[in-house]
């Protein structure tokens, strides 16, 4: 972008936040002189009871009809609701009948609810926060509620939705503090762009982007390196959520259009009640253990292989990093060091949680404190956040209403290095021979002490080479609903996102990081801001008492800017001072963004005789990242619901039924600036070292770049058919069955062109892919006593992608670049994220071929690995309830899934699994011996144990990857918690006392070598799955709380 651009776009957004400044203000100021001038809105009270005992129900939806303004039961089962005479209040709980009741003269209305057995009324937030009764959907959505988040004791708000959800799968990049999170819903629907959903809190779609420090002249995928990156959702706080949905496909998500093909989560925040103000305190505090690592040998010590073990001290310039030495308990002097387990530590996690909630007749509020101190299980790794939120509504007159959210975030923390990185945390240590004692970490220098130099010790390094990070975040914003006639309105919500984001990476003078060992600085600053408004008018209307129709016509206006700053400086002077200033050599690179976006849409619901319901959607969108031959795309879709139990004679088998079905467009736009030619500094690396860019010796260089700018790029597309069956059997017993196809087409590829053109590709729309799939959610009370409830929930989830079609010349397309022998891509007839890489030679039979030394050898040819993505995923909670007790329990189970353990292969290269403690003997490989006479025979040559562990079994010369792909799945105790609820009588100041026990991850059971199998070397930020290089491990957690309401 030229200066010239930049000067007026920011002149341009000067002047529009100035405006909106002063308008807001004028609003405000009109808004409070008409204050005077309706009358007060009158407020309804009553209470709400279990029509089978009396007894109170706390929880229930309380909504006036036709409008987003309502509340909820309070313990004791009150409300207290502003609403105007020819207003309908309607009651919905899960489980029980709704009921609606006029509001004429009535200032006190009281219901009781009756079990539902004839219909499932379940109350869920839609897209663009738009409230629909879950019976009306012909799409499948799931509701996950409050108690759920905050019982998984996770800061992400992401990681806390990991086996609550059909189809959506969860992955978790480590367990160090602020760590990634990942989430996928109904596999991947693109090549190269982002795969996860929008994050939408109180209807504003707010920034879940997982950042990384990183130079843009860096030639490699620093993802392969570097810490675990947080993704930006864990600015969330978990305490500050009333309900999640999530919105599986386009026909759930066609209204927020290109940013939605993936579905969203919608995160919809607690808000303020009328009467005495309330006050809630909570304390949480958890301790983290590693849930598991590789089996080690702690027998031989340091040396390098030979025929003849030889010790090696360890720390020498020719010192190596292999244990093929000999028995340690044969050197003398030579002592055993359990490192592992003395490196890592007890994680300490304390969380503070106080809100304030009140109100009058007229507003309400809710206002929260939350803090966050977290310590990790690597030492000198910690997490601090603290978050301040204040939620108001406000009934300015008896036709205007305004509410207000806004949340301001403080998250800061250090982070470890982690994968192929020999400055990192895993990868010395667990490489780290039996008897060397790498507490002993640094020289009376100063400098690291480790048993093979190239490497830093994994102490020193945590000490030396600090990672800190800090965002500054606020989200928010105002909406405004005014009531045209009885049954029509006008919303508008203006929200915005804004957070800057620093980090700074520092390796100490004496660090393997930097080639020459003069140390290095690194500063990253981000900056993320996304303006976003829609204006909707919306209209109720009921005909004939049979036909009922909802529709809301709205338009959007989205902008979104961002900027990355970055410096590096090497070869420092003085020791210890992390100041630019102290650096010999300086580089900086910039970039920045501006991306626009614009709307008009429209949903219109038909209702009939509350048992037939279509609904059908549209938006046309204009994107400033379309190409400039069209820059308008419309994303429609048709859904519809029918109730069938309304005409079939009452029975107690099949009390509630309802067939649903659905299709609809949904799309991703392309990147910002893809439909350019642009100019970028070229750089030659040699795969080794970082290479040569430019600026180069003090002279700047820039050239176009190889990729060809394409103005007729348009969004990629997504068209997905659903058909679903809702039940409800013997009055108890809940299930829904969803079958999905998706197909994505115009998938953004990489084609060649011609060299003679000066160019190696162009971004065109030439991909396809496919996913099918089914979910299962089920839901049974058990055991329904006037004490004692057992109640059970299963979701169940299969997913089959397949890549349908590349460009014309494309074979393959590389995901991201990863490592030589291994990498993952979108293969036509193959899954999304195949791992490809080295193979054995095998004959037509799949037996291995033995060569006459016993070992197998590399296939010419490359070849398919494995799917990293299960082939289903399942959980299931049970919960017991005996008065004022709870226990509940989340099993999750994942089926499938490969992943490529690099690490455990490597340490079967060095000697150290306790599988090569077994090497006083030999090996014969399983395979056949090709004959002079063309036939095959069994293979009976044996090969020393180093051969059999170094080069079969590790990643040795001439050794396959084959060998190192396992299987991932897992069974796992997701989830323990034990809680008791006590409400205390009279006029005690303290209301209710809540005490909580929490386990998570307490138990797990897999096959896999390596640290627990939910984990990412890559992290949220991209799109690599599968790879394991010496990541950092995941945690177990015991966790004790407490809540007191005042």
């Amino acid at each position: 972008m030229r200066n010239t651009d930049i000067i007026v776009n920011k002149f341009i957004l000067s002047n529009q936040l100035s405006f909106m400044k002063k308008g807001l203000l004028l609003w405000l100021f009109v808004a409070m002189s008409v204050l005077h001038t309706f009358a007060q809105t009158r407020t309804i009270t009553g209470k709400v009871t279990d029509t089978k005992d009396g007894s109170p129900l706390p929880g229930v939806s309380v909504i006036v009809k036709g409008t987003s303004k309502g509340t909820v039961t309070s313990a004791d089962g009150s409300y207290k609701i502003e609403a105007d005479a020819k207003d309908a209040l309607i009651f919905s709980f899960i489980g029980y009948v709704n009921q609606e009741k006029a509001v004429g003269g009535a200032a006190n209305i009281s219901v009781s609810l009756g079990t539902d057995n004839k219909q499932l009324n379940e109350v869920v937030v839609t897209a663009l926060g738009i409230t629909k009764e879950k019976k009306s959907l012909g799409y499948s959505v799931q509701k996950i509620g409050a108690d759920e988040l905050i019982n998984s004791n996770e800061h992400n708000v992401i990681q806390a939705l990991a086996s609550k959800a059909a189809g959506v799968q969860v992955i978790g990049s480590g367990g160090t503090p602020g760590a990634s999170t990942k989430i996928i819903i109904r596999g991947n629907a693109t090549f190269t762009m982002e795969n996860q959903p929008l994050i939408v809190v109180d209807g504003v779609p707010v920034d879940n982007s997982t950042n990384a420090t990183s130079a843009r002249n860096y030639p490699y995928n620093s993802n392969l390196q570097g810490v675990n990156n947080s993704n930006r959702a864990l600015d969330i706080n978990p305490d500050d959520i009333a309900s999640v949905t999530v919105l599986k496909g386009p026909a759930a998500a066609a209204l927020y259009g290109a940013s939605a093909a993936s579905g969203a989560i919608i995160y919809t925040t607690k808000r303020g009640r009328a009467g005495a103000t309330k006050v809630a305190y909570s304390f949480n505090a958890a301790f983290d253990k590693v849930s598991k690592l590789p089996e080690e040998q702690h027998i031989y010590s340091q040396g390098s292989p030979g025929a003849t073990p030889v010790y090696d001290p360890g720390g020498l310039g020719s010192s190596s990093p292999y244990s093929w030495g000999p028995a340690i308990s044969s050197v003398s002097g030579a002592k055993v060091y359990d490192n592992t387990k003395e490196f890592f530590q007890t994680g300490q996690n304390f969380t503070h949680d106080v809100s304030v909630t009140g109100g009058n007749d007229n507003t309400t509020f809710r206002l929260s404190l939350n803090r966050v101190d977290q310590k990790g299980v690597v030492p000198t790794t910690d997490l601090q956040r603290t978050s301040v939120r204040i939620n108001a509504d406000s009934k300015i007159t008896d036709r205007l209403t305004m509410g207000v959210s806004a949340s301001y975030v403080l998250t800061e923390g250090t982070k470890a290095q982690n994968g192929s990185n020999t400055t990192g945390v895993m990868l010395p240590l667990m490489r780290a021979p039996a008897s060397w004692n790498l507490a002993d970490y640094k020289n009376e220098d100063g400098s690291s002490k480790n048993y093979y130099i190239f490497y830093d010790n994994p102490y020193w390094s945590l000490y030396n080479n600090p990672y800190k990070d800090k965002t500054d975040r606020f989200y928010g914003n105002v909406n405004t609903s005014f009531k045209i006639t009885d049954w029509l309105s006008l919303n508008n919500r203006t929200g915005v996102d804004m957070y800057t984001q620093f980090s700074k990476q520092v390796f100490a003078i004496g660090s393997n990081a930097v080639s020459d060992y003069l140390g290095q600085i690194e500063e990253n600053t981000y900056t993320n801001r996304n303006i976003y408004s829609d204006l909707i008018l919306s209209g109720h209307k009921n005909f004939n008492e049979k036909f009922d129709v909802t529709a809301n016509l709205g338009g959007n206006l989205n902008q979104e800017t961002g900027q990355n700053d970055y410096a590096k400086g090497t070869q420092l002077s003085i020791p210890n001072y992390y100041n630019l200033n102290n650096a010999s050599t300086l580089y900086a690179d910039n970039s920045s963004f501006i991306k626009r976006t614009s709307a008009l849409y429209y949903d219109l619901e038909f209702a009939y005789k509350n048992q037939f319901f279509l609904t059908t959607t549209g938006r046309n969108e204009w994107s400033s990242t379309f190409g400039q031959s069209k820059n308008n795309f419309f994303y429609p879709s048709v859904s519809g619901s029918w109730i069938f139990t309304e005409i079939v004679p009452a029975n107690n088998v099949i009390t509630y039924g309802k067939l649903r079905a659905a299709i609809a467009a949904g799309g991703k736009s392309p990147s910002v600036y893809a439909a350019n030619t642009l100019y970028t500094n070229p750089n030659f690396a040699d795969g080794f070292t970082d290479g040569n860019s430019f600026p180069f010796k003090g002279q700047n260089g820039m050239s176009l770049s190889n990729a060809l700018g394409n103005v007729n790029l348009k969004p990629e597309r997504s068209v997905e058919k659903e058909i679903g069956l809702d039940v409800k059997l013997f009055g108890r017993v809940n299930l829904e069955l969803t079958y999905y196809d998706k197909q994505s087409k115009d998938i953004l590829v990489a084609r060649p062109v011609a060299g003679s053109s000066g160019f190696a590709s162009i971004l065109d729309n030439a991909g396809k892919m496919q996913n099918r799939g089914f979910e299962v959610l089920a839901s049974a009370d058990v055991l329904k006593l006037k004490d004692f409830t057992w109640n059970v929930e299963v979701n169940w989830s299969m997913n089959k992608n397949k890549v349908l079609e590349l460009a014309n010349g494309v074979d393959e397309i590389s995901v991201e670049s990863a490592f030589t022998s291994i990498g993952s891509y979108a293969i036509v007839g193959q899954p999304y994220g195949a791992l490809y890489g080295t193979k054995w030679v095998r004959n037509d039979a799949g037996q291995l071929v033995i060569g006459a030394n016993g070992l197998p050898s590399i296939a010419s040819a490359s070849g398919n690995l494995g799917n990293p993505f299960p082939d289903w995923t399942g959980g299931a909670r049970t919960t017991f309830t005996y008065k004022h007790i709870t226990l509940s329990a989340l099993l999750d189970v994942r089926h499938g899934g490969k992943i490529w353990n690099g690490t455990y292969a490597r340490m079967n290269n060095l000697g150290r699994t306790a599988e090569t403690a077994d090497r006083e003997r030999t090996y014969v490989i399983p395979g056949v011996v090709l004959g002079a006479d063309g036939k095959y025979t069994d293979n009976t040559t044996p090969v020393s144990a180093q051969s059999y562990y170094r080069v079969y079994k590790g990643d040795a010369a001439g050794s396959a990857v084959e060998n190192s792909v396992q299987n991932g799945s897992w069974v796992r105790l997701r989830e323990l918690n034990l809680g008791y609820k006590y409400t205390i009588p009279g006029n005690s100041p303290i209301k209710t006392v809540e005490l909580t026990l929490t386990g998570r991850n307490l138990w797990l059971h897999t096959d896999y070598k390596g640290v627990d199998p939910e984990t990412s070397l890559t992290g949220a930020g991209s799109n690599l799955t599968g790879f394991d290089y010496f990541n950092n491990p995941g945690t177990k957690t015991y966790a004790v709380g407490v809540r007191v309401g005042f």
